[in-house]
């Protein structure tokens, strides 16, 4: 059964909010988020993870972006998460201007850190959606985009 996982984009002076995670020996980044519970809407559920997660209170605004994660068939870890990515903003985005990364205050987050457009390209990206956060911080997208399967 596919899992909805629900993002922010995140961008304070020209920067994008990523959250570092793992799972067993793999590390990597993605925006931070996560599952939607039942009952709940797509904005209660990502100002509820940004609160458990960073502390850090939200404005939400409209999804702008949709993915798939599909789990290879030959592995053993059967996955299937439709993520839904959704500008966001921070409020009194101004304190956090000059900050480079915010304090976790969920175990599951190694940590959380404002990524300049070029570092983004060189990190393990889960799912990798670099271009499309590299295309957002030209513009958002006029409606919301596709963008496909990826793992």
């Amino acid at each position: 059964m596919p899992t909805i996982r629900v993002a922010a984009l995140l961008v304070v002076a020209g920067r994008i909010l990523l959250v570092e995670q793992s799972r067993e020996q793999e590390r990597y980044w993605l925006l931070p988020g996560g599952g939607l519970q039942f009952g709940e809407s797509l904005e209660e559920c990502l100002q509820r993870e940004l609160i458990e997660e960073l502390g850090a209170a939200i404005t939400v605004g409209r999804p702008i972006g949709i993915v798939e994660s599909i789990a290879p068939a030959a592995g053993e870890y059967r996955k299937h998460v439709l993520h839904v990515v959704l500008a966001a903003s921070l409020i009194d985005e101004d304190s956090y201007r000059t900050a480079d990364e915010l304090p976790a205050r969920d175990p599951a987050v190694i940590r959380a850190v404002f990524h300049a457009t070029p570092d983004i390209n060189h990190l393990d990206l889960r799912p990798p959606i670099a271009d499309f956060l590299q295309a957002c911080l030209k513009g958002l997208p006029p409606a919301i985009v596709y963008l496909g399967q990826r793992w």
